[in-house]
This record gives C-alpha cells, structure tokens and sequence, in this order.
C-alpha cells in the first residue's frame, strides 16, 4: 500500500531550499536581508493562512449552525412552509456572508503579514531552475 503525502507550498519551497542549497546561481537568504529562520517562520505562517479556507469547507460545523439558526429562531414566530422557507434564505445568506468574511479576513491577514525581502527571495527560489 502505498502512502500518498500531500506536499502543499510550504513544503515545496522548504523543500526546494533544502536540495538547491548551495548550488550555482541558487539565492541566498542573506543577500535579501533575510535569515533562513525568518524565511521559515514566513512559510509557515503564510501557509497556516492558506489552509484556513480549506479547513473551512472540510469541517461544515459553524457554516452548519449558522444555516439552522434562523429557521429555529423562525420557527418560534409560527408553523407553515412560509416561515421555514424565510428561515432557510436568512440561514442561507448568512452562511455565504460568513464564507465572504472570514475570505476577507484572511486575504486582510495575509496582505498585513507581507514582507518584502522574504517575497522577493522566495520569488527567486521558486524562479529558480535546477
């Protein structure tokens, strides 16, 4: 049985560091004014950022209980197709509102954490041909 491991962009690039380390023509962290740590912390970090939309759509529990809520609340107000009908809208909009937020706090996140050297320098390892 073979183990499939899933390399997303942090992986890839420490692991393209790692291999082309010291090769001809390969950049070097320090000439942007970056240590290797930094560059590290910076790839994490910035991958964290990128899983969270993902981990979103995998674990459905509070989209979920935003698309419910309303219809309970609804349902307190009377019965009928109608009334469950409006719960389910309101329950609706408020799940995409919620996926368009949290969308433009990460975005907000990721464009607060930018480091200019660090860019540049993994725009360079990622330019890279071996």
């Amino acid at each position: 049985m073979e183990t499939r491991q899933i390399i997303d962009w942090e992986h890839a690039v420490k692991e393209k560091i790692e291999s082309c380390k010291g090769k001809y023509g390969f950049p070097n962290a320090g000439d942007f004014g970056v240590t290797d740590e930094e560059v590290a912390d910076y790839v994490y970090d910035k991958q964290r950022i990128l899983d969270r939309e993902d981990d979103r759509r995998k674990h459905l529990v509070v989209p979920g209980i935003i698309l419910v809520m309303p219809v309970i609340i609804l349902s307190g107000f009377g019965e009928g197709t109608a009334i469950l009908l409006i719960g389910v809208l309101l329950g609706v909009v408020l799940m995409l509102s919620y996926f368009v937020l949290m969308r433009i706090l990460d975005k907000n996140k990721l464009r607060k954490m930018i480091d200019p050297d660090i860019e540049k320098y993994l725009a360079e390892v990622e330019d890279f041909k071996e």
